[in-house]
């Protein structure tokens, strides 16, 4: 999203630009050694996965559990040895065996694919939501380096279906409110290009959506002991970034990304519009140019009256997240 601050002509368009470079994790820029795996392949699948791999496909990744408690299934990701189209050089599927033959039941390609790392590797096939189904947990990637372009996908088989119940740049999957039930915590992207602000600068915020009626909705302003947390944390950061300013006309860059990222979270908690009298309460205090004062008081209208204050609003308790 972009706003008109026509008094910006530097050559800081670091945002837009940075889209069109690709960057990987280090796994999809080295040919894997070995298939990485969370137990031995079940004889019933071997013979279909020596099938695809006859057809030009490599095998990478596999996960193999009963994910709807009937059925033996398989997550598996392949590299095409040679790919007509880069954006299709990996391949997931999800397999199914009735313990006589297996077959495959969801299929889709892109650029990369790997199951979830860190923290939330040891989730994968298992029941996350509660919802009695193990969910797969995947990791894709179109090829570019924004926070939209990597996102985490989470899948769930049911009736011999497939389902996609999540996608996004999911940050973490943990339980906020020890309930049993792990919420997703999710980035707020919509400003990662903002303005004229460098993308290191860029503002976010976490939502959080929870698994609620079959379908994770957003329920951020039920976990208001996260969100004092994070209140928290951006105070201290606006108060570091605070001591960066100086007359360059730039050099508020950061000050101003952890005031718009305070706003948001105020706004994720329930409370918006303290979010933006927090948000003008920053933006008018520690100026160092005169050029530094129009441009905040851009930005402040904007969230107050123009674009960002419709985006602002436009997440609602109980949204869908798909």
């Amino acid at each position: 999203m972009r706003i008109g601050l026509r008094t910006m002509g530097r050559k800081r368009q670091i945002a837009c630009a940075i889209l069109l470079f690709v960057v990987l994790p280090l796994s999809a820029q080295q040919s894997l050694p070995q298939v990485r795996q969370t137990a031995q392949l079940s004889a019933v699948f071997k013979s279909e996965i020596a099938r695809l791999s006859g057809e030009g496909l490599q095998l990478k990744e596999l996960v193999e559990a009963s994910l709807d408690g009937t059925n033996r299934h398989l997550a598996v990701i392949f590299e095409k040895i040679k790919p007509k189209d880069p954006r299709e050089t990996f391949e997931f599927r999800i397999l199914e065996s009735d313990g006589q033959s297996a077959a495959t039941i969801f299929r889709r390609t892109e650029f990369f694919f790997t199951f979830a790392s860190g923290e939330m590797s040891g989730l994968n096939a298992n029941d996350i939501n509660g919802d009695g189904l193990k969910e797969i947990i995947l990791q894709s990637s179109s090829g570019g380096n924004c926070w939209n372009c990597n996102p985490t996908e989470i899948y769930r088989v049911k009736n011999h279906k497939v389902d996609l119940i999540a996608a996004g740049p999911i940050q973490r999957i943990v339980d906020l409110d020890d309930d049993g039930v792990r919420e997703l915590l999710v980035t707020d992207a919509r400003w990662e290009v903002y303005g004229d602000l460098s993308h290191a600068a860029s503002p976010w915020a976490i939502m959080i959506y929870a698994w609620r009626n079959g379908r994770y909705v957003n329920a951020s302003r039920d976990f208001a002991a996260y969100y004092r947390g994070e209140i928290q944390r951006l105070r201290g950061s606006i108060e570091e970034a605070k001591t960066q300013i100086s007359d360059d006309d730039f050099s508020d860059d950061s000050y101003i990304g952890r005031a718009i990222a305070l706003a948001l979270t105020y706004a994720h908690s329930g409370e918006p519009e303290r979010g933006i009298a927090e948000l003008e309460r920053i933006l008018k205090a520690n100026l160092k140019s005169g050029e530094q004062s129009k441009r905040r008081a851009t930005i402040f209208e904007d969230f107050s009256r123009g674009d960002s204050a419709t985006k602002l609003r436009s997440i609602k308790y109980g949204s869908p997240l798909l």
